[in-house]
């Protein structure tokens, strides 16, 4: 049976062959989050139901850009969040892997749940994501 992980390698190889991500500024889409001072995109596979002829199940992607800074207020540094930034990695990345049919392979998913910006913890950035809601069929043999 197939994985959320095994699909979120396709996931992963979909996005660097369609963004155009500058990998002196951004990680390459990934898994886990390993430099905070650049903008990244990561693949966070969920979990996937049962063991069924159709099973559901979801996949996180997550988009992170580090905040302005904007001067220092009350002696602390003040950061702004880059609105214009996450809207834009967020919809590249949505246009590439919208509603995608993975021809002979028995899954498709379809763009689910799309949050606002988050901040991340004990960082200077903020984060959006969206789920790719996954439908995975049994693939019956003929012989």
């Amino acid at each position: 049976m197939i994985t959320t992980e095994e699909i979120a390698i396709k996931v992963r190889q979909m996005l660097i062959d369609g963004m155009e991500v500058n990998t002196d500024y951004a990680e390459n889409p990934d898994y886990q989050r390993k430099d905070y001072s650049k903008e990244g995109i990561i693949i966070v596979p969920r979990s996937i139901d049962g063991e069924g002829s159709v099973r559901n199940g979801s996949i996180n992607v997550n988009i992170h850009v580090p905040d302005i800074p904007q001067g220092v207020g009350c002696g602390k540094a003040l950061f702004h969040t880059n609105f214009a930034r996450l809207i834009e990695l967020r919809k590249a990345a949505m246009e590439i892997l919208q509603n995608h049919y993975e021809h002979g392979c028995g899954y498709n998913w379809n763009i689910g749940l799309i949050n606002p910006p988050m901040k991340e913890p004990n960082h200077n950035e903020h984060f959006v994501s969206f789920s790719l809601d996954i439908v995975v069929r049994e693939k019956k043999s003929n012989n």
